[in-house]
């Protein structure tokens, strides 16, 4: 494929944008690819070529690019001239809908990025509680704020023990004091993992879990796991989080609450709920979400919050939900990714696994089980880069990092399957 033009703005881009790109993550070699449109299953870029989406805005779209109700609603609210700084009737059945998706939940607010909901999780915790410490799981990505970008990918030179994993600092910007105090936790290790909550039992406002990795792949929790992180925390007043933003609507129709029948104190989510427009949301117990009712202890504020152009985006999307089609159809196709992969892989004797569910997946080019981030770190760096360029060459749009995650859309079809299957 000729990348001409990509590689002109590249060129611009660089002297006004670090790297030529927003987020981090987009940047390529050797120069991003810059896109001009997208429809359905597909992603168009500045020089005309098309590539079958897999990454699909790391798995927030779900319906497929420009879904055709989720347009419509949003140029309505387009036409009516409203946009941020009020609170509307959509705000209202956007709430209403998210909350009758995920029954386990009393009340919900919005934000506009998983890092802002996660953020306003913990502070409402640390309202509910008078507690400030926090625990995650080692490996887990809950955005980029210093109390929770630790021990992401992290380098395991530093890391420690398996079963007492050390904070590691992710970056140079962050501020090393607050991300040392955060309790890492090793997943789905039982035993560790209660001795470290038990240990700092006093002090800890929340614990926070991804319940199904999908930053580092596709990685469930063993059975237990997650009923023996409720049953801790409620024993010692800690709140518990799901990090939902991956998961919500793709693991279960009601999110991984539902899959795993364990009802967390909050939850964030994000991602599907708008098929790609820019919103969040946490949800959960009504005691802790009053804490930020106006008036109350803790702060919840946000211009863009309730955005009106994302409420539509919203609404039109959680009301496919609702059927239970599209989780039915993103299964299934999941379920024949999972075999297919696992047939071609025997038959050229690679080593490799896919592992999914619902729509988001991920491949590990191992022969040992992948059960955490130090078992998923020991997946060949060299056959997956090999894969995903050969996909790419190919017009698949995969994510270029080892430890990365895939989705599929309800615009997926059979031949868009097969022809993922073929790069191997």
């Amino acid at each position: 494929m000729q990348r001409l033009k990509s590689a002109d703005l590249y060129r611009r881009a660089e002297n006004h944008i670090p790297g030529g790109v927003h987020s981090n993550t987009r940047a390529r070699a050797p120069h991003p690819i810059y896109f001009e449109r997208a429809e359905g299953a597909y992603l168009y870029d500045v020089d005309s070529n098309r590539y079958l989406d897999f990454v699909l805005g790391n798995g927030a779209i779900i319906l497929g690019h420009g879904h055709p109700k989720v347009q419509s609603a949003v140029r309505a609210v387009l036409t009516a001239g409203i946009t941020t700084g009020s609170e509307t009737r959509l705000g209202v059945e956007a709430a209403e809908l998210l909350l009758q998706q995920v029954p386990t939940a009393e009340m919900v607010r919005f934000a506009n990025s998983g890092t802002e909901a996660v953020m306003h999780a913990l502070e409402l915790a640390r309202s509910a509680t008078g507690r400030t410490r926090v625990a995650k799981v080692e490996g887990a990505y809950h955005g980029w704020d210093s109390q929770m970008y630790v021990s992401a990918w992290p380098d395991l030179q530093q890391a420690g023990p398996p079963d007492a994993p050390q904070p590691v600092l992710t970056h140079s910007g962050a501020d090393a004091e607050t991300s040392r105090r955060t309790l890492v936790l090793p997943f789905n290790d039982i035993a560790a993992t209660r001795r470290l909550i038990e240990e700092h039992k006093d002090e800890l406002a929340a614990v926070i879990i991804e319940p199904v990795m999908m930053d580092i792949g596709f990685i469930e929790a063993t059975p237990g796991y997650i009923a023996e992180l409720r049953a801790l925390t409620a024993r010692h007043g800690i709140v518990l989080v799901f990090d939902e933003l991956l998961t919500g609507f793709r693991v279960a129709p009601g999110g991984a609450q539902e899959y795993y029948d364990v009802t967390p104190d909050l939850s964030t989510f994000g991602k599907a709920i708008a098929n790609g427009y820019q919103v969040a949301a946490v949800a959960g117990r009504r005691e802790i979400m009053e804490q930020a009712r106006p008036g109350g202890p803790c702060a919840w504020v946000g211009t863009f919050n309730g955005h009106a152009v994302s409420m539509a985006a919203m609404v039109a999307t959680l009301r496919e939900f609702e059927s239970g089609e599209v989780w039915r159809q993103l299964q299934e196709r999941t379920s024949y990714l999972e075999q297919q992969f696992s047939l071609r892989a025997a038959e050229r004797s690679i080593e490799a696994v896919l592992r999914g569910r619902g729509g988001n997946f991920h491949w590990y080019f191992t022969g040992r089980p992948v059960q955490d981030y130090r078992t998923a770190a020991q997946s060949s760096a060299d056959l997956y880069g090999t894969f995903a360029a050969t996909a790419i060459e190919h017009g698949l749009w995969l994510a270029p990092g080892t430890l990365s995650h895939h989705s599929l859309t309800i615009a997926h079809e059979q031949e868009h399957l097969d022809a993922f299957v073929a790069c191997l």
